[in-house]
């Protein structure tokens, strides 16, 4: 009797750990599972019919579909830091997303191109979401990554710069007012400390034309002529 029942519960245990892989394979054809809604968030850059597109859901598609591959093809976009799809029963799956910002635009085939700090051209529409950020002439690493660490330490800052460039072994912002100067690669002590003397200057009524911060410990002020 003692064996028969630890035949009943080994049978049981073995049932609930495979439950994952059965489960699915067993309800996925029934229709009352079939995807009918599919609810994004984290979309500001990308239209959500895009993102939909992108998950490339086969006719008939079920909640119990492999998660992963559908994330796997959003990844595969190159506009997302990271992708999740979760199953909302009966029929929803529910679809968070962490686009990577747009740190410069650069001409391209089409016009204007959203630039990722890893130096990758995003697949945005500037015509549906506005991207503010500093026009650049080429996808150059060394400037995408300054412009990404500056957008990170200081978005005031980076949102006054209007257009960037990279010049011997220096980033120069030229900036709505004034332009600023920083050595590479940037770090965030100086991106900090020149903001904070590009505020003084402005709560004080100084008018100047260059804070040069190439020089650590020091920003150097030079006066509008």
């Amino acid at each position: 009797m003692i064996w028969a029942r630890r035949i009943v519960v080994g049978v049981l245990a073995l049932a609930v750990a495979l439950a994952y892989w059965w489960i699915p394979r067993v309800l996925r054809p029934m229709a009352f599972f079939g995807v009918r809604r599919v609810e994004i968030t984290g979309a500001h850059y990308l239209a959500p019919d895009a993102v939909v597109q992108t998950m490339e859901l086969r006719p008939g598609a079920s909640v119990f579909d492999d998660l992963g591959v559908i994330e796997g093809r959003l990844m595969k976009s190159g506009a997302l830091s990271e992708a999740h799809v979760r199953r909302r029963l009966p029929a929803t799956l529910a679809v968070s997303i962490v686009e990577k910002e747009p740190v410069a635009l650069a001409a391209g085939p089409t016009g204007l191109t959203p630039l990722s700090r890893d130096a990758h051209a995003l697949p945005y529409d500037l015509t549906r979401a506005g991207v503010d950020a500093p026009i650049v002439a080429a996808a150059s690493g060394p400037l995408l990554e300054a412009l990404g660490r500056i957008q990170v330490t200081d978005l005031g800052l980076f949102a006054d710069v209007v257009s960037a460039r990279e010049h011997g072994g220096e980033v120069v912002l030229d900036l709505t007012q004034g332009r600023v100067r920083l050595g590479l690669p940037v770090d965030p002590e100086i991106v900090r400390s020149v903001s904070a003397v590009r505020r003084d200057l402005t709560a004080s009524g100084r008018q100047w034309r260059e804070l040069d911060g190439r020089y650590r410990g020091w920003v150097v002020v030079r006066r509008a002529a």
